[in-house]
């Protein structure tokens, strides 16, 4: 009889350590698949930075705004001006206000990131920054 309370004694510790083997297996696979979604969060962010910085220092050489925006692929819709970059989207929106020494134009470039997880597809893309920009173009005299 005691044998037999010993071995039901060590089925139950080797049941305990398995479960908690499982439940900490399961927390370090949670914390990799984390680290893991934001290393690839932050490239997209560095490559959507140095890509909107192109754009914003593009548009103040320019002499139009929107054939500019046309070249670089931009697609117009209502006003807003948008670049499908993969991982991220890029949106220029802007306004030219004419003043009596020329045309201020004065917008922002701002970069979303695409969310991909199933759960969270109700939800809207994640804006990672936005850049303003303007440009003055001085009446010649």
């Amino acid at each position: 009889m005691r044998n037999k309370n010993r071995s039901n004694i060590l089925l139950v510790e080797i049941l305990i350590a398995v479960l908690f083997f499982m439940l900490s297996a399961t927390v370090l696979v949670r914390v990799f698949i984390g680290a893991r979604n934001l290393t690839v969060k932050s490239g997209v962010e560095s490559r959507a930075l140095v890509e909107a910085q192109n754009v914003a220092e593009t548009l103040y050489t320019a002499e139009d705004v929107d054939a500019t925006l046309e070249e670089l692929s931009f697609v117009s819709s209502h006003g807003t001006w948008s670049k499908d970059c993969g991982d991220y989207t890029l949106y220029v929106t802007g306004e030219l206000q004419p003043t009596n020494a020329g045309e201020l134009w004065t917008g922002s470039v701002s970069a979303f990131y695409k969310l991909r997880n199933p759960d969270l597809a109700r939800q809207e893309d994640e804006e990672l920054f936005s850049l303003p920009c303007a440009k003055y173009k001085g009446v010649s005299a």
